[in-house]
């Protein structure tokens, strides 16, 4: 390892060794090593360098170029073990503090973990010096997309740091020095609001409010013209604070924005480890036989000593090994996946059960996972035969001879056979002792299907407590409670895999100084994983290399293929999508897979990889986690970009089609159906919404991932990468109708990646649909402010691209909104322009609901009597369509017009109406909506009994459906009518949960509430 060397970033590149400045070459020779050094120890593949100097068209040298590099910048660093060769690519070990970069990053670190503390001088002071790092542009004259990437990393680093420090300026009395920062900041990036905000501040503390408003309004205007949005919500709140002439923005305030800390995590290289082995080899003979006497064999190895769980299934294998009669061998059979630790069970129930067989134990590795030499039986009987003292002349010549005298020489014998790693029945039969009280423990990957097993273990990893206590029992009870979440982190990463779990207790505990926290880092990165799980003569990779070698061409490639595709499972449809293949020849490739344990099938039509399988055979495909589709190096043939490129493309296609098939089921003439795509695979065919449903639950897990991987994926410039982009956007709005049966947690980040994406790309269009997406998910979630802020994105993009169909999803969502901030009049200019389109459009249904919508929003501004008669015209048209969830919506909405007009018992029986529709449909939220409003119009009209028995049937049915908001209307409704009752501490106790409830969602109607209260006697 090289002393003294340190590499500066923050600026032009430059390298030092002591006071020595070193030769960097060229800018793309610079820019190869900026990538090694900004990745912190981890290695770079070719591929990795390669996409990060030329993008998408490298040059055809462009191995040999980087292989020229490395030479220059080895004769630079001048010492070996520096610049390392791992892999196909290279791997930079350097002493730390190495790079202005890390430094800068754990300045910002300690500067956050100071203010955390409260000491701001010293986290000012840190700041200070993080800053002082930066000599210009980062990377300066680097080319490439990684640099560029970075520059931009690099930059927002500093804008944030600069920010922090002059907010600590400004707590500190100094915000007269900090205004002209501020000005020059404010000039420069004039769309970032942090710094107007502390302008703005530090303007107020030397009293120069005019000025502080006027920066608003100037601020205001730049990002209305620039992107159309509003300012966000600090800056409306400190605006107004300065309207209402807040005495604290004159003076020192407490508290203040916590800087982001940029966390480094890194450790030493990996270095080799002590063996750890689970048990001993092969089989001895026993004693030397006496001449008038037979052998008592005791071939089985030792189980392992800190053998760990399994004990029921322990219990189960001994019950069946234990003989009951003199028919033939009990015999037990374990499955399962390579290192799921069939070998250390079978050796511990031997352990077990040794008593009962006092003629011996006899033990064979057959070697079944060894396509090319599993052992013969034949040559297995030649040892079970001499182990029983036949001597070699008196050995049959063929398989059938010595497995005949086999049987009987054990037969009316108490012996134990183990045979582990068996390849198929085939090989085992001959292996099977004759008629008596003999047993038989076989091991295989896959099910041995044809012998007369009394118990088959189809063996599984770990639980949780299981590979924790292995884990303990190898690195100690001390470290383990030392760390405890983080080896829960640990043993999750390892899959729970016994043998994965083993390794990393074993390099644990060869290596006392390591934390768990610094292994756990280390497999972090599933390019480096598998090399990681190594210690001594115990690996993951040849375990799994051992039955990948046994399969044909065509289950390798599917094993390949499925193994590149994101996502924890996958159904038969879609796999025989990606394959390009008919179902039924797919899955007995599957099947076949599930057979030999390289694939798992949790039920019948769906299969999913173990988490190391899948790594493994993302190695063997060349690509990695997160990879653009390509070729690379590692384990097996290899899958070429075209063909990985078609099972994206395949799979994405047949669940596009399918999904549109399904969302006209959910939402039946929708224009939105026809404006996603184009469709280019037949899709499934539902008889009708149930189906659907089921569907849509099913595969969202496997839409969402592959969208997730498109978005990361996805390179501006490619037009395939653009279909891709756009058709995954459209898949999960075609999915969005079923919201409430998909993962739809996982629907918002996978949202904002595609939008990220899409903005990228420079494509409009997408954006515009992803941002309605994240969105419509932000405003189901009752997250106002994103969701005001995406719609708003939606609208301008949608404008711009012409999108009339998802503009006018977004402006009814825009309008819905405003109508929960109780912006009426800009609620109902959205769905006024929204109905429009739908006109447009003929899109009847959407008609309906956004003028239904509009009434609400009338209802709410105090012009209820414009929306009876606009819910009253609707309704006609919703029964024709026999469109329940519209019914229902009309109906609600006509009983609060009624109410709020004091039409009092016509209100009731609308409300009664619309339960009548939404209960027998299932609509269980409409149901809550009606039985909470007519609560309250029971109240009105002084039936307080009856008002009560509705609100709380409705609070009941609201937190059964997780709704926050409705849960919080609920209350108030409850609240009043306890009030009204005389009850006032039980109102109080419902109003003061409905304010919390509000207040969390940000809703405004936290107002009203404090009202009731403050009315309530004391």
């Amino acid at each position: 390892m090289t002393a003294g060397v340190r590499f500066e970033l923050l600026g032009p590149m430059r390298a030092y060794r002591g006071d020595e400045r070193l030769g960097t070459g060229t800018p793309q020779q610079q820019a190869m090593l900026a990538v090694l050094l900004l990745r912190s120890g981890h290695g770079a593949g070719l591929g990795e360098l390669i996409d990060a100097l030329w993008g998408e068209e490298p040059p055809h040298a462009a191995v040999t170029t980087l292989r020229t590099y490395a030479w220059r910048w080895r004769k630079v660093l001048a010492e070996p073990g520096v610049l390392v060769s791992v892999g196909d690519g290279y791997r930079l070990v350097l002493e730390k503090p190495c790079l202005d970069v890390q430094e800068a990053e754990e300045l910002a670190a300690r500067a956050a973990v100071e203010r955390g503390a409260g000491r701001r001088e010293a986290a000012a002071k840190l700041l200070r010096e993080a800053l002082g790092l930066w000599q210009g542009e980062p990377l300066a004259a680097l080319p490439g997309p990684y640099a560029e990437r970075q520059r931009s990393r690099l930059e927002e680093l500093r804008l944030r740091l600069l920010e922090d420090r002059l907010e600590l300026d400004i707590e500190a009395g100094g915000e007269a020095a900090a205004v002209p920062d501020l000005r020059l900041l404010t000039s420069e990036h004039p769309l970032r609001e942090r710094p107007v905000a502390l302008l703005m501040r530090a303007l107020c503390r030397t009293g120069r409010q005019a000025d502080a408003l006027n920066l608003f309004r100037t601020a205001r205007q730049g990002l209305i013209s620039e992107i159309g949005l509003e300012p966000g919500p600090e800056l409306l709140s400190l605006h107004q604070r300065i309207l209402s002439g807040d005495q604290e923005l004159a003076g020192a305030e407490d508290g203040g924005r916590r800087g982001a800390a940029v966390a480094l995590s890194g450790g030493p290289a990996p270095d080799t480890a002590a063996a750890v082995t689970e048990g001993g080899g092969g089989g001895g003979g026993g004693p030397e036989p006496e001449p008038e006497a037979p052998p008592v064999p005791a071939q089985t190895p030792s189980a392992p000593g800190d053998f760990t769980g399994r004990a029921a299934l322990v219990r189960r294998l001994a019950e069946a090994l234990t003989p009951a009669g003199d028919s033939g061998p009990a015999l037990a059979l374990i499955s399962g996946m390579g290192g799921v630790g069939k070998t250390a069970l079978a050796l511990h129930t031997a352990d077990r059960v040794r008593d009962l067989f006092p003629d011996g134990q006899l033990y064979a590795d057959l070697r079944g996972t060894d396509a090319h030499d599993p052992c013969d039986p034949g040559h297995v009987l030649v040892g079970f035969l001499a182990a029983l003292g036949v001597t070699a002349d008196a050995l049959p010549a063929d398989v059938e001879g010595r497995a005949a005298l086999f049987r009987s020489m054990t037969a009316g014998r108490r012996m134990l056979v183990v045979l582990d790693n068996a390849r198929d029945a085939a090989q085992v039969r001959p292996l099977l002792p004759g008629p008596g009280r003999c047993a038989v423990l076989v091991t295989s990957r896959p099910r041995l299907a044809g012998l007369p097993a009394r118990h088959q273990a189809d063996l599984d990893v770990f639980e949780l407590p299981e590979a924790l206590e292995l884990f303990g029992r190898v690195i100690g009870r001390d470290r383990l409670e030392a760390e405890p979440e983080t080896a829960r982190e640990l043993v999750a990463t390892c899959g729970f895999l016994p043998l994965a779990v083993r390794i990393v207790a074993a390099r644990l505990a060869a290596r006392p100084n390591w934390t768990v926290a610094l292994l756990t880092a280390r497999l972090a990165d599933e390019r480096r994983r598998l090399n990681e799980l190594r210690v001594g003569d115990l690996a993951i990779a040849p375990v799994f290399e051992l039955g990948y070698r046994q399969l044909s061409a065509e289950q390798a490639r599917a094993f390949r293929v499925l193994a590149c595709l994101d996502g924890p499972g996958i159904g038969l449809t879609s796999a025989a999508a990606a394959l390009g293949a008919d179902e039924f020849h797919v899955e007995e490739v599957l099947e076949s897979l599930v057979d030999v344990a390289m694939l798992e099938s949790p039920t019948p039509g769906r299969y999913r990889f173990h988490d190391l399988l899948r790594t493994f055979g993302r190695q063997c495909a060349g690509a990695g986690a997160g990879a653009d589709v390509g070729v690379g190096t590692g384990v097996g043939v290899g899958v070429d970009r075209a063909e990985l490129a078609g099972a994206l493309d395949g799979l994405l296609d047949h669940l596009l089609a399918t999904a549109c098939a399904a969302f006209r089921h959910a939402v039946p003439g929708d224009p939105v159906a026809a404006a996603l795509g184009p469709l280019r695979a037949r899709p499934l065919s539902f008889a009708g919404l149930e189906p659907a449903r089921i569907w849509a639950l099913t595969e969202s897990e496997t839409a969402l991932a592959l969208a997730a991987q498109i978005a990361a994926c996805a390179r501006p410039g490619h037009p395939a990468w653009r279909g891709r982009l756009r058709a995954a956007i459209d898949l999960l709005i075609a999915l969005s109708p079923f919201h409430q049966d998909t993962r739809y947690g996982q629907l918002a980040p996978t949202g904002l990646l595609l939008a990220e994406a899409a903005a990228r790309h420079g494509d409009r269009k997408a954006e515009g649909r992803a941002r309605f997406l994240c969105g419509t998910i932000a405003l189901k979630d009752t997250r106002l402010a994103e969701a005001e802020t995406e719609a708003r994105l939606a609208v301008l993009a949608c404008r711009e691209a012409g999108d009339t169909v998802v503009l006018r999803q977004a402006l009814n969502d825009l309008g819905l909104v405003a109508q929960f901030l109780r912006r009426f009049d800009e609620a109902i200019a959205c769905f006024d322009e929204a109905i429009a389109l739908a006109r447009e459009l003929d899109h009847r249904s959407g008609e309906y609901a956004t003028t239904v919508n509009a009434a609400l929003a009338r209802v709410r501004s105090g012009r209820a009597h414009e929306a009876v008669p606009a819910c009253e015209a609707v309704l006609p048209g919703l029964r024709e369509m026999d469109d329940r969830h519209g019914i229902c919506y009309a109906l609600y909405v006509l009983g609060l017009a009624l109410h709020a007009t004091g039409r009092y018992e016509e209100a009731i029986a609308r409300y009664g109406d619309c339960l009548a529709v939404a209960g027998p449909a299932g609509i269980r939220q409409r149901v809550a909506h009606a039985r909470y409003r007519m609560a309250d119009t029971l109240r009105a009209v002084g039936r307080h009994a009856e008002a009560q028995e509705q609100a709380e049937a409705a609070l009941s049915l609201c937190r059964d459906l997780g709704s926050d908001r409705d849960s919080g209307h609920a209350l108030v409704v409850l609240g009043r009518t306890l009030a009204e009752r005389g009850r006032a501490e039980e109102a109080r106790s419902r109003l003061l949960s409905a304010s919390a409830l509000f207040a969390k969602l940000g809703l405004p109607d936290v107002a009203d509430v404090e009202e009731l209260l403050a009315a309530l006697p004391a």
